[in-house]
């Protein structure tokens, strides 16, 4: 008896490979939000420092400069916009995330079902095989039973 064959194994291949695609291309949207949460953090404590600056300068008793003052502001203002807009792209970044994720847990399913395919048809042929071998070997033995008697 020949070896088993899965008919379905050039699919299930195919799916293996799909499955290594959608995971690369997980983990670089994994990649591109750690970044864009860093560049987040960063342009938050970069606020915070100029925060400081600003009060510094409130602070230090000396003469109030009104155009430093408004560059400051104009500054703070300028680094609000730009972390609001690095909000809306983490928060898109991060649903492109659960898409991929989705779609790489789908690509795993049907692999899976495939191999649960292949896995059983596997072991019905082995058990196909292992009957067809005990009745040839019962035939072996009946026809030389049947010469000995004779």
């Amino acid at each position: 008896m020949k070896k088993f064959q899965f008919r379905l194994q050039v699919v299930l291949d195919i799916k293996e490979k799909l499955l290594e695609q959608k995971l690369l291309e997980l983990s670089k949207v994994q990649r591109g939000l750690q970044e864009a949460i860093h560049k987040q953090k960063t342009l938050e404590s970069y606020q915070m420092e100029i925060n400081e600056a600003l009060m510094k300068v409130y602070q230090s008793g000396n003469e109030l400069d009104v155009v430093e003052i408004q560059r400051y502001k104009d500054f703070i203002n300028k680094l609000i916009v730009d972390i609001s807009s690095q909000k809306v792209v983490v928060q898109n970044i991060s649903r492109l995330l659960e898409i991929k994720r989705k779609e790489v847990n789908d690509v795993l399913k049907e692999k899976k079902v495939l191999e649960k395919l292949k896995e059983n048809q596997e072991k019905k042929y082995y058990q196909e095989y292992d009957h067809y071998e005990r009745r040839e070997l019962d035939d072996i033995a009946s026809s030389r039973y049947a010469r000995s008697i004779s």
